[in-house]
């Protein structure tokens, strides 16, 4: 398996995240004209109900907008979600109880961040998600106030996709790990929302809690950060209650500059104190 950025679609063969290209086409042939293959391969995609290469969804019946919506995703949302898997979201999927039911993601917030929340459901992914309010816990008609507040988004095929990317079965637990393409995956945008999920600021510089992966997972991630956006970051031990030993990661005060660049375009001003900055627009008011 492998992922390529295509017409602005990340795309994961065999995995339908795809990007209709003057689809659906009318005929065989214009099908294989636009993809640059003869009528024959075509045929035998269609015959097998698959995809050619996953870069054209193609199909001998009209699509509805309905059917399409299902299969077609901004990059830009992808790129999001990468930013909230490094942190704590999650997929829910369970492929041997219910293997017909599509994976969906789930996120869970402290009621203090209720902004980015909202942000997150209503704007970023709003493409995938339904238009419902988040959901406090606990309820608030019990006379409490909300400590967390959780959402999900649609269950859709490429959730589902994504989980076998994310997650991996160790000793009969479904454990969330290290995609082997990151490196790919990971974009500004991502690193922006990972930031906003996981990070914070102390000591003059950005670290991020990376506690739900190992030593050599967050190794690759220091790797990652340095050799695609160079952006120089340390390894830190700390002790947690829950896992015992967790290693987070340290942005070097000298990356700072460089990395408050790269990121800030992509951050809501509410969580600009994450990099060290106020909120500008606050302070405007």
């Amino acid at each position: 398996m492998s992922l390529s950025l295509v017409k602005g679609i990340w795309v994961y063969d065999l995995i339908n995240l795809s990007l209709v290209d003057k689809a659906p086409f009318k005929s065989k042939v214009e099908c294989g004209k636009a993809l640059g293959i003869n009528r024959s391969t075509v045929s035998a995609h269609l015959d097998k109900n698959k995809w050619y290469k996953n870069k054209w969804i193609f199909s001998s019946n009209p699509l509805s907008k309905d059917k399409l919506s299902q299969l077609i995703v901004p990059s830009r949302v992808w790129e999001i979600v990468t930013g909230e898997l490094l942190g704590d979201g999650y997929i829910c999927y369970h492929p041997l109880k219910t293997p017909k039911v599509n994976g969906r993601l789930e996120f869970t917030f402290s009621s203090k961040i209720l902004h980015y929340v909202k942000y997150l459901k209503y704007e970023a992914l709003a493409y995938i998600c339904t238009e419902s309010d988040p959901t406090p816990w606990p309820n608030p008609k019990g006379g409490l106030e909300p400590l967390q507040y959780w959402f999900s988004s649609k269950r859709l095929v490429s959730i589902t996709q994504l989980h076998s990317i994310w997650y991996t079965t160790i000793e009969g637990k479904t454990v969330k790990t290290l995609p082997i393409y990151i490196k790919n995956m990971l974009t500004p945008l991502g690193l922006a929302h990972w930031i906003m999920r996981d990070g914070y600021y102390s000591d003059g510089c950005t670290k991020i809690c990376t506690d739900n992966f190992t030593k050599q997972e967050v190794s690759i991630l220091i790797d990652i950060l340095e050799e695609k956006f160079g952006i120089k970051s340390t390894l830190r031990k700390r002790s947690s209650l829950i896992y015992s030993i967790v290693w987070r990661i340290s942005i070097s005060r000298y990356s700072m500059e460089k990395f408050i660049l790269l990121v800030r375009p992509h951050m809501i001003p509410e969580m600009l104190y994450k990099l060290g900055l106020e909120n500008t627009q606050q302070q405007e008011k």
